[in-house]
């Protein structure tokens, strides 16, 4: 398997496992936990489109990545109360 295979493989391990985390809500801790490996999966999803030239990727990927980091924002103090 080449470079680009194994970072879509990556990316796809990385968003099946985080919707997954997500959507059990669980507690805050995972569900933080799973907002932040959506945020590496669209970095991974970026980059690709980035090295594949497609901008549709890339942009979508941005903007979910904006999307995670108001994800971690908001569960972030409820993980944080929970520990507690």
């Amino acid at each position: 398997m080449d470079e680009l295979g194994i970072l879509r493989t990556a990316a796809t391990v990385m968003t099946v496992l985080a919707a997954a985390m997500v959507a059990a809500n669980w507690n805050a801790r995972i569900t933080v936990s799973g907002f932040a490996l959506f945020i590496l999966a669209s970095i991974a999803w970026m980059l690709d489109g980035w090295l594949e030239d497609k901008s549709s990727l890339v942009i979508q990927n941005a903007v979910l990545l904006l999307i995670n980091i108001l994800g971690v924002y908001r569960w972030l103090p409820r993980a944080q109360a929970e520990a507690e």
